[in-house]
């Protein structure tokens, strides 16, 4: 389940959560002369990269209002790695909304997606 600034989204498609913990390293960090990789890891910071199927007007704002509505936010995820739910702060960079059609009274949206990174 995905929780943005408290409301539950709707499910992603299947394979549509993509759990990335990246490394921030220090100031210091880089390549020494001998070619050996030199700093420390500060810190870690998640990005979530997230795709629905076919979704909805509503469920297209539900996700617009929960994305675009702030410039940070709670979001609430599983960590891959304990399997336990996490909540951090985030910000989202530009979310998508093709439109499949817009038959079928009101329009459907195949593919919306977003990226969102930790604060």
């Amino acid at each position: 389940m995905l929780w943005i600034g408290g409301v539950l989204m709707p499910e992603p498609k299947v394979g549509g959560l993509t759990v990335t913990k990246n490394k921030i390293w220090s100031k210091n960090a880089g390549r020494a002369a001998d070619g050996n990789m030199v700093g420390d890891i500060v810190g870690i910071k998640y990005k979530l990269d997230i795709q629905w199927s076919y979704c909805k007007p509503a469920d297209v704002q539900k996700i617009d209002a929960a994305v675009s509505g702030a410039a940070f936010f709670s979001v609430r995820f599983v960590d891959p790695g304990t399997g336990q739910e996490v909540t951090r702060n985030f910000y989202a960079g530009d979310p998508k909304y093709p439109v499949h059609t817009y038959a079928m009274g009101g329009g459907r949206y195949k593919g919306v997606s977003v990226s969102l990174i930790e604060q």
